[in-house]
Order: structure tokens, then sequence, then C-alpha cells
């Protein structure tokens, strides 16, 4: 009897199964697909890899900013996919390395669990003292007419393009859709960004979600928010989008529909009522150590359904381990700091004013434009937005501007350490740098 089985070779998996055998165990991974999961191989890793490019096209198109001539330029789509593969290739090897060095046996293949200490993979039974689900989650699909039209896709099918689209709409304006909506807008694609909520970006701080909108209809990005998606159709050899917004109908032509809607647990080849393992439709019910009701049997990252981050899966895994080895870990995942990757970056970490709502708390911006660095980067929009308690102890920091998604981690420790604003405004920061719009906007507290 081994020590752990993982179903799900995603993040969550394959860094899970690196940590235990690190500790000690004699672990199994089993994948059906491809090692890397949703994110390496359809998500994170190769749409970073067009954001890029993306960003090097937007920088040439400022160019002469920095007193240099280009009168013209070619973007060649092969090189394009070929690098973002190469990518994908180069980090799928580096995790089957790290695997192989450290002795966990990688199995190729669909994990049925029989029991809690039982999982058949190929026709063979293995035997466990604890088992991981992590199965991650699959894009959610909303119904409409004309769903089953070829110019409808979801966030998978948009990677493998070799030419990008004369004109996009985008249905569902979260993270997803906002990313795409930046990036392919930089490689030259007329995008309509459609969201039904109120904001795009919907979880995110109000005084974010407005300045990105701003931005990105500065950009050239059509967005239409409150807005009902009602169907495609071919009319005349050409596709026409209709949504409705307002009670007013509007069309659009388009050759080509991204489905951003969400996700949802992807349970895979797992029977979870005969197991007795308790769920809904947000993904399996799980305890602080992501324990599932079932005792041995655990289930993290997109499959608990809590939080869908690739960094939250594998910190999920740890916390596993943890509770395995009968150690103490304190993790705090009310604390998990998200990365929006648009122009400019946004990210957030910790309490949100209206999830404050009731509360006393103070807070504080401090603007990209008058920091030195963005300046002479030439990426002066956006600001960082700070929130303390009656204690003065940071709780919540919003971040949309230049190296947005490197600065959210001093934020992310600062809460994490309970750090007061009187005491961090003791510590240096480096002259001129980006950092200095947190060390400042924490002196802009009195």
């Amino acid at each position: 009897m081994i020590d752990l089985v993982i179903i799900g070779a995603g993040p969550g998996g394959f860094d899970t199964a690196i940590n235990a055998s690190e500790h000690g165990l004699e672990v199994t991974l089993i994948e059906r697909h491809k090692v890397g999961g949703t994110c390496l191989n359809y998500g994170c890793i190769p749409t970073k890899a067009l954001y890029h490019n993306a960003k090097h096209i937007k920088d040439l198109k400022d160019i002469d900013t920095f007193g240099i001539n280009v009168l013209e330029y070619d973007v060649d789509y092969d090189i394009v996919k070929e690098r973002k593969e190469t990518i994908v290739s180069n980090q799928i090897r580096n995790i089957q390395t790290s695997l192989k060095k450290l002795g966990v046996t990688l199995i190729e293949g669909e994990g049925k669990i029989l029991s809690a200490s039982e999982v058949e993979v190929n026709g063979e039974i293995i035997e466990t003292k604890n088992i991981i689900i992590a199965t991650g989650s699959k894009p959610s699909m909303i119904s409409f007419e004309g769903s089953d039209l070829e110019v409808v896709h979801n966030s998978k099918d948009i990677l493998s393009l070799s030419t990008w689209p004369k004109n996009m709409v985008i249905v569902g304006a979260g993270v997803i859709g906002c990313e795409m909506a930046s990036i392919f807008n930089q490689f030259g694609s007329n995008i309509t960004l459609v969201e039904y909520q109120d904001e795009i970006l919907p979880p995110l701080d109000k005084d974010i979600k407005k300045r990105a909108r701003n931005l990105y209809k500065r950009q050239g990005i059509d967005i239409y928010t409150k807005s009902a998606f009602k169907k495609v159709e071919l009319v005349e050899d050409k596709y026409i989008v209709t949504i409705e917004q307002k009670g007013k109908v509007k069309e659009f032509e388009t050759d080509y529909v991204l489905m951003s809607t969400g996700r949802s647990p992807n349970f895979g080849n797992i029977d979870l009522d005969s197991l007795g393992i308790e769920y809904n439709k947000q993904g399996i019910t799980v305890d602080e150590f992501k324990e599932t009701s079932v005792k041995n049997i655990y289930a993290i990252g997109d499959v608990n359904g809590e939080l869908m981050l690739a960094h939250k899966a594998t910190y999920d895994g740890y916390k596993v381990v943890s509770h395995i080895l009968g150690k103490e870990m304190d993790i705090k995942f009310d604390q998990v700091p998200s990365v929006v990757f648009t122009f400019p970056e946004i990210a957030i970490v910790g309490k949100t004013e209206d999830e404050l709502d009731g509360t006393n708390y103070r807070t504080n911006k401090f603007l990209f434009k008058t920091n030195a660095k963005a300046e002479c980067l030439n990426e002066t929009d956006g600001f960082v937005k700070m929130i303390v308690d009656e204690s003065d102890v940071l709780v919540g920091c919003h971040i949309i501007g230049a190296h947005a998604s490197d600065l959210i981690h001093e934020a992310t420790s600062m809460i994490y350490k309970n750090i007061n604003i009187n005491e961090y405004k003791n510590i240096i920061h480096a002259h001129p740098t980006i950092s200095e719009v947190l060390s400042e906007c924490i002196k802009g507290f009195h």
C-alpha cells in the first residue's frame, strides 16, 4: 500500500506530488490527458505567452515616445504560435523531469476511486492510504440560439488560432474575457465585450473596475454591460450576434464568438454519490484541511470550487500533505493574491470595501503618474488603493498599473503578518522604483 494517489496532474496535482515526495511519501500521480492541466496547456501559461507578444505590440505603438521611429512592423503569426507551444512544451518537460527525479510514479489514464483506499487505473487497482482529487474545472456554457455554429468557441479553442479574427465578440467580462479582449485587441481584432452584470470584472474593487473599464475603452474595446447575449446566426454568409441591453436589441457582425462565461468543477470519472462524497454545483465540499466527507479522501483546486486559481490549488495540496504528516501549516486562504493580465495589469489581495461594509476602515490611493519610474517606463496609468482597519492594519490592497502582478506580493506579506502601517512606514524602498507606489500610498494615511 502506497501513501498517496493523486488524480489529476494540473498545478495542484503535480505540485502536491512533488511536495509529498520531498517529505518522504510514496506517490502515484494519475493524468488522463496532459501533465500541467488546464493552466499549463490551455490557460495561464499559453495565455501569458500571447499576452507578452501583445505587450510588445502595444509598446511599439508608443515607441516614438522614446525617440525611436518605426514606420511599420509585421506580426508573424506562425512564430507567435510556435513560441507559445515551445514554452508549454518546455514547462511540461520540466515538470516530468522533477517528478521522475523525485520518484513519483506518473500514470497516463483515467483514475476511478473504488473506495477510500483503492483507485483503479487502466485495469490496475492501486491500494493507498490517502487519495487526492485534483481533477480541475471545465468551461461553463450558457444556452443560446446558434451555440452549435462553428463561429462559437471557448477559451481553449482560441489559443490554437494561427491568425486572428477581424471581429470578435467576447461573452463574459470576467478575468478570462478581459484578458482575451486586451490581448486580441492589440493583435488588431475589433473587440466587443458583453457582460450581463452591472460592471466588468464583477468581484473586484469598485474603483478598480471603473478605472479598468475606462482604460479598456480608451484602447478601443467596445464594452456593453447590463447586456444579455441572445443569439448568433448566419445571415447571407455573415455571422450576426444579437444582444439585449436595457430592453434595446443590438446586432454586431463577427467572425468569432468567444464564450468566457466562467468555469465549473470537473468531477471526471469519479462517482461521488456512490462513494458518499458530499458536493454541490460549486464543487466538492471540504473542511479546513481540504478533506472531503469521506476520511482520507481530499479535494484540491478548482474541483472544490473555493477559488479557481492555480496557486490556490498548489497551496491546497500543501495543506493536505501537512495534514497527512500531522504537521501544522498556517496557510491563510482568505489572503490569496490574484492577477488580471490586461493593459495595465490588475492585482488584488484581501478585502474590498463592499466586503467591509458596516465596519470601520479607511482607504487611500496613490497614482502611478506621480511615480518617477512609471513615467520613465511610459506606463503612468492606474493607481494603488489600500484599505486599513480601525487598528491601522492593512486588510486589502488593489492595484491597477505597471507590474501590479509583482507589487501585490509585498502587500500580501504585509497582510499575512498583520503589519501596522505606522511600522511599515519605517521600511525603506529604493528609488526610483515602481514599488514606491506602495510606500507612498501607506504614507498617505494620517
